[in-house]
């Protein structure tokens, strides 16, 4: 039996998570199936985007988009930041290729509520950002530090809204909500143990793999690996020398560049997340376990959405 009311206004509050964001798509498949469709939904980071497309009904396009991404769709997206500016992409090809697949809208014009965070730079504040162009509002917010360059917009200088609120509760609620329904992705990051199974099986994985390429390799007509194919363009700058030692240390104990960055932000997030939902918790918590995705693995996509279905079905019976 739901615990929801028929009447009450139903918010959904996608969290941020970088490629594990995808499982959100599964999460509101498996609502809409249970009859519960969200009057009011909100995302931090990469839970703008979800966000944004359920908002202006375009949640099939996107779902049909990043099921066909691959490892070189990704690294083709990212156009690195020779200028300066404070970090490594500038967002623009992909937003450009985003605005014209998808189209721009006015938040006032949408379908439903949408409020997407993003927080000040300068001063550290959270912003709410529910007013002006859809996509400005989603760039803004997922503008991860040192990863993507911040976004300028009503006079502020915009980073990643995880930052501040990783999983907006609080907006749904000041947007109206009366009943909140929250995504957390990043739940397991910290705590999760792989199970001798999961082990054996990525151990396996991760010797296919290596055979694979090893292979295409000494034929001289295979492609590189993602992260391969990343430092070769990431590393190709002025400043590639330097990007390039902390990228290669594979073979070295000391993690990378970008895994200190990812996994600095994800402590940073959890805590967050653990400090505002003890003080404004949502009515129900859905928590997809995709502590093992990448940063930057978006083309695991039906991987994530699959657990998206699957961690709404874990907890049916408090909907």
């Amino acid at each position: 039996m739901s615990r929801r009311r028929d009447k009450q206004v139903i918010g959904l509050a996608l969290g941020s998570g970088s490629a594990r964001g995808w499982s959100h798509i599964g999460v509101i498949r498996e609502l809409e199936k249970r009859g519960i469709c969200p009057d009011i939904i909100c995302g931090t980071s990469v839970g703008s985007i979800v966000a944004a497309a359920y908002a202006s009904n375009q949640l099939d396009d996107l779902e049909a988009w990043v099921k066909t991404l691959e490892w070189k769709d990704i690294v083709g997206f990212m156009d690195l930041n020779f200028g300066g500016g404070g970090g490594l992409f500038k967002g623009k090809k992909l937003f450009d290729y985003m605005r014209e697949r998808f189209g721009e809208f006015n938040i006032e014009n949408l379908d439903k509520k949408f409020g997407a965070i993003a927080t000040d730079v300068d001063t550290g504040l959270e912003v709410w950002l529910r007013k002006g162009k859809l996509l400005s509002a989603v760039r803004a917010s997922i503008s991860l530090p040192a990863i993507f360059t911040p976004v300028f917009r009503d006079g502020k200088w915009l980073v990643d809204g995880g930052l501040v609120n990783p999983i907006p509760v609080s907006l749904c609620r000041a947007m109206g909500a009366e009943y909140t329904i929250a995504v957390d992705l990043n739940s397991d990051l910290l705590d999760a143990t792989p199970s001798p199974r999961e082990l054996e099986q990525k151990s396996l994985e991760e010797k296919e793999a290596s055979e694979k390429e090893m292979e295409e390799n000494s034929e001289g007509k295979g492609e590189p690996s993602f992260w391969t194919a990343t430092k070769e363009r990431i590393t190709s700058g002025f400043w590639g020398s330097e990007i390039k030692e902390s990228l290669d240390k594979e073979k070295d104990d000391r993690p990378s560049m970008i895994e200190i960055i990812s996994k600095s932000v994800n402590i940073m997030q959890i805590r967050i997340s653990r400090s505002r939902m003890a003080g404004d918790p949502p009515d129900v918590l859905i928590t997809p376990k995709l502590g093992y995705m990448g940063l930057m693995e978006f083309h695991r996509a039906k991987e994530a959405i699959d657990e998206g279905r699957a961690s709404v079905e874990r907890i049916d019976s408090m909907l």
